[in-house]
């Protein structure tokens, strides 16, 4: 009988057995590619490298030799912010292409590009260069129109002052400090998703007010908040794992509210689209201005051009909305948030606009048809924030078939099966495109153009939203890069379909919290000193550079500052948010 270790080296064995043929593999097909190839002669498609690699990075970085970290870093998730360009500059460019390489590794072939002309034929060849669910999203693209966009500014607009009554009901004077104001970011984001995508009358306090229906543990809210903020973690794990998580070890409580939270997010989701089956049905198949009641048409048939769904479809649809809605535009508030701390002066700039738009005579309903088209300031503020903290660092195709694309730098030749990886912070970091475009409004400029490092940094790695505004008299108020340079939403036929609807809801929050105030972070005391503007600067600095890529990219620590019952974390920023009219 075979011993234990004879076991575990056999398992092993098994285990790397695969390693050799693949690495030679991965090499020959990089030599026949015709761009750079990057060594590395590691699995990154490992499942448990996939799972630990991420927090794993600080401690690699620490005990690794620079020469190694360095290399092994492509192999973890999220390279790309805090790399930038540097492996392009380091490993490409001496190779004669320094905007694509081919990572040669024992597991998957992959390539990886920031060339816009490769970018736009990665995203505008959907059959050759394939992604999962796109059917999905060209169902939902489909019904997020002018109706529902005019309900989610509304709805925005209603929660944001829920916000502001908030931090303002214990405020003495004309200024409220908060911790907590990151975290409802995400609180208006989920309401909002409840309201312009479910249908659902919510109010600021619902959560407070809202008991589970009879036969279940948790509400629609409270079921959706759990298992939208663990899509990217713990949600992998199956049912029967979540629900008989032993008590005693850590992380029960969470674990076991995350196994319900599964289980009962489908079925309140469910219960409301029959609700709404039912109204449509009493109303004689009105719809409502929602994206629920707008699916339930399609379902029906309503619409020829839209093909009919199956019910898992139409869940599926509605969970995709309510995923990709909550994370990407609660973390995009919350880095604008951070930047405009960080640079008062565009608070200043933006403001003019802002001011110019909503008189003080003006009432506290806005009207989404005669404002909305007229924000151009704060949609340069979100689109500049987009561009330094993209939420998807990049997007990920896997050919077809073997891949040929021709471009003006040569020929890439992909085989079949390779992920194709087209780098979002590279391509918003080209200093052709972004280096000193529209420097003639000077109003905005950020006053202190260094990191954390003391570093100068380059103009395409600064915070600068004047850049997005065209010279008056333009064509378009907006600048309009050229195809294949800005893809926060991707591009090409396969575009986020809640582009429009992520863009509605930021410029309706801000027009809200700005209307009237401006916000700052507050100064921490250091050693019975207050800290200066410079140590300010470079706190704010050091939070949106400790950024981790979850299902999107987030800032650790600004979120969650207190705990269920109240108590501090020791997480958050502190900001003032003060009346400036």
């Amino acid at each position: 009988m075979p011993s234990i270790l004879t076991i575990v080296a056999a398992l092993l064995a098994l285990c790397f057995l695969p390693w050799p043929y693949r690495f030679l593999r991965n090499f020959y097909y990089a030599r026949k590619s015709g761009v750079p190839v990057i060594i590395l002669p590691w699995d990154q498609d490992n499942p448990l490298w996939i799972v630990i690699s991420v927090p794993l990075r600080p401690v690699l970085q620490k005990i690794l030799p620079k020469v190694v970290f360095e290399r092994i870093v492509l192999a973890i998730y999220g390279w790309e912010f805090h790399d930038k360009l540097r492996p392009f500059e380091q490993y490409a460019a001496p190779q004669g292409n320094d905007k694509t390489f081919f990572l040669v590794t024992a597991g998957l072939s992959e390539i990886t590009t920031r060339d816009p002309e490769v970018a736009w034929q990665i995203v505008s060849r959907p059959r050759d260069f394939v992604q999962a669910q796109w059917i999905a999203a060209f169902i939902i693209t489909s019904v997020i129109n002018e109706r529902v966009s005019k309900v989610i500014f509304g709805e925005s607009l209603k929660h944001t002052s829920g916000m502001m009554g908030e931090v303002f009901d214990k405020a003495d004077g004309n200024a409220a400090e908060s911790t907590e104001v990151f975290n409802m970011m995400k609180k208006i984001t989920i309401n909002v998703l409840a309201g312009g995508a479910m249908g659902q009358d919510v109010t600021w306090d619902s959560d407070k007010d809202d008991k589970p229906r009879p036969g279940y543990k948790m509400t629609y809210m409270q079921s959706c908040k759990t298992v939208i903020e663990a899509v990217a973690g713990p949600i992998i794990l199956p049912i029967w794992f979540l629900k008989g998580y032993p008590s005693f070890l850590p992380g029960y409580k969470y674990i076991s509210e995350l196994g319900v939270a599964v289980e009962e997010f489908p079925a309140h989701t469910k219960h409301f689209l029959q609700m709404e089956t039912e109204r449509s049905e009493r109303e004689s198949g009105q719809t409502r201005s929602n994206i629920a009641s707008q699916l339930l048409r399609a379902n029906r048939g309503d619409d020829k051009s839209i093909a009919s769904l199956t019910d898992e479809e139409l869940m599926g649809n509605l969970f995709v909305v309510s995923a990709a809605g909550f994370d990407t535009t609660a973390n995009t508030l919350s880095y604008a948030l951070a930047l405009l701390c960080r640079y008062p002066e565009v608070q200043d700039w933006m403001f003019e606009e802002v001011d110019e738009l909503l008189s003080d005579d003006m009432g506290d309903d806005l009207d989404y048809v005669a404002i909305f088209p007229r924000v151009v300031r704060i949609m340069a503020v979100m689109l500049e924030t987009l561009r330094l903290f993209v939420p998807v660092v990049h997007l990920a195709k896997e050919t077809s078939g073997p891949q040929t694309i021709e471009t003006s730098a040569g020929t890439l030749r992909a085989p079949a099966s390779c992920t194709m990886y087209v780098d979002v912070v590279g391509l918003h970091l080209i200093p052709e495109i972004w280096r000193g475009l529209n420097l003639s409004d000077k109003k905005a400029e950020p006053k202190i153009s260094t990191n954390t490092d003391s570093n100068v940094l380059a103009d395409e790695h600064i915070f600068r939203p004047t850049r997005w505004v065209n010279p008056t008299g333009s064509a378009q108020p907006l600048y309009q890069p050229p195809r294949g340079c800005y893809m926060p939403w991707s591009g090409g036929p396969r575009i986020c379909p809640g582009q429009k609807m992520a863009q509605v809801e930021f410029t309706a929050i801000f027009l809200g919290l700005f209307r009237r105030h401006r916000i700052e972070a507050v100064p921490l005391q250091i050693d019975g000193n207050e800290e200066t503007l410079s140590e300010r600067n470079a706190r704010l600095d050091a939070i949106m550079k400790d950024s981790v890529s979850l299902l999107t990219l987030q800032m650790q620590g600004v979120y969650h500052a207190a705990d269920a019952s109240g108590a501090a974390t020791g997480k958050g920023v502190n900001v003032r948010i003060s009346k400036r009219r």
